[in-house]
């Protein structure tokens, strides 16, 4: 009976991990897995979406603007009192709003590091995302929005270890 009681306690443990998961969700009988970190949209009117691709991190960082600005190219992040990082560029995303604002969401491949420094950051984080016109738009985000980030990696990490243990 005490090897019964075990035998369900441990399938408990194992089987609840994912349904106490904070960042990582299970679709379609376990096959699709994804981890998702999301600010909530500021009053500055972005939002910064952060997943796990085969490539790396990843992030996205959705501006609403009044004017076309073709945000493409490397940008950079300076985390007040630490470093500046630069943010490789993928692609952008573009779309129309309902009140008429343009939606421009590039996407960069981001280190670990950088995603840890967010985590412990003070203050504001600003962001330089390239643009045509004007040259940079500046992002300015609450560092607090970023608290839960390293436990967003750690899960992440544990969720899809197999991707990590591939690279």
């Amino acid at each position: 009976m005490k090897a019964f009681w075990v035998l369900i306690s441990a399938s408990l443990l194992f089987w609840g991990s994912p349904v106490a998961a904070e960042f990582c969700s299970v679709k379609s009988e376990g096959k699709d897995i994804s981890c998702i970190f999301k600010t909530e949209r500021t009053p500055k009117d972005t939002q910064v979406v952060i997943s796990y691709t085969q490539q790396g991190w990843s992030m996205m960082v959705a501006v609403f603007l009044k004017e076309f600005a073709m945000v493409e190219g490397d940008s950079r992040v300076e985390i007040k009192k630490g470093p500046t990082h630069t943010m490789k560029y993928v692609t952008t995303r573009r779309d129309m709003t309902t009140d008429r604002r343009m939606m421009e969401a590039p996407v960069y491949l981001v280190s670990e590091e950088l995603l840890h420094d967010l985590g412990s950051a003070k203050g504001k984080t600003r962001f330089f995302l390239s643009a045509e016109k004007p040259k940079e738009v500046e992002v300015e985000i609450a560092a607090s929005l970023f608290e839960d980030i390293d436990a967003y990696v750690e899960e992440t990490k544990s969720v899809l270890g197999d991707l990590f243990q591939q690279q």
